[in-house]
């Protein structure tokens, strides 16, 4: 929830969210990218990112740490250092070992659910091509339509990745200097990535703004005030869904997502 005039996003995912390049040697991630493009938009915001990528983890968990990952960061950094969005690409490494699609989606909802439990702005991304296609084939479109059809609420967005860094219609020289490999990206890609997603952040940031807009003179509470009332809303408890089968968390929480 966005209270101040400051940013503090998360980015959370696998290999591609932690810029993994040229077999592991180099990394990029598309949060330097997000980064710049933000403080060019919004040059007098304080602008902050976390990084949470890590190599070859599963939505699905066990055996993947994508759901106690997120129940961590909520737990120890949400509460101080309060997340305006979560941006979350996630799947690519569930494809690999055969999931079937609904199996991530609903793994998805539930690592969705802890920042949505908190007002977090939730950027869901679809998960990109990869080359050649784990069979069974048609997987990443089954999911990526679940991604971007799923009924989340208001804070809930979507970002379709899949399109905008295509594989198989890409040509030669694209596919040359953006991806590296099958899977991952270089460079270029992860900057590519890492615009596409600020444009889609500071549309969200434009609208909420026009949507809450006050009167300069009434609206008399300090910078500072808003951010104390940003934390003081995260460190408040949540109910998570009433309904749907419950996930026993780290912190002793546990997560429902309805049906």
């Amino acid at each position: 929830m966005i209270t101040a005039n400051a940013l503090h996003i998360l980015c959370f995912g696998d290999s591609i969210t932690h810029g993994f390049s040229k077999m592991g040697t180099l990394y990029h991630p598309y949060a330097i990218a997000l980064q710049a493009s933000l403080e060019r938009a919004f040059p007098t915001w304080n602008i902050t990112i976390d990084e949470q990528g890590q190599n070859g983890d599963q939505v699905a968990s066990p055996p993947g740490g994508f759901l106690p990952r997120m129940d961590i960061l909520y737990e120890e950094v949400h509460p101080h250092n309060p997340y305006d969005f979560a941006v979350v690409l996630g799947g690519t490494n569930d494809i690999c070992v055969g999931r079937p699609a609904p199996d991530i989606y609903n793994a998805l909802k539930l690592v969705w659910e802890i920042p949505l439990s908190h007002e977090t702005e939730v950027l869901a991304l679809t998960i990109t091509e990869i080359t050649p296609e784990p069979e069974p084939a048609g997987r990443i479109d089954r999911l990526n339509s679940a991604i971007m059809n799923h009924e989340g609420g208001h804070h809930y967005h979507t970002l379709d990745l899949h399109n905008v860094v295509p594989w198989k219609t890409a040509t030669p020289a694209q596919r040359k200097e953006i991806w590296d490999d099958g899977i991952h990206f270089t460079p270029k890609g992860y900057d590519l990535i890492g615009n596409v997603i600020a444009g889609r952040i500071i549309d969200l940031v434009n609208k909420r703004s026009t949507l809450t807009t006050q009167d300069p003179i009434q609206d008399e509470t300090s910078v500072d005030e808003k951010l104390e009332l940003k934390r003081n809303m995260a460190m408040k408890p949540r109910i998570l869904s009433s309904s749907g089968e419950g996930k026993r968390l780290r912190s002793g929480r546990v997560v429902m997502v309805k049906a």
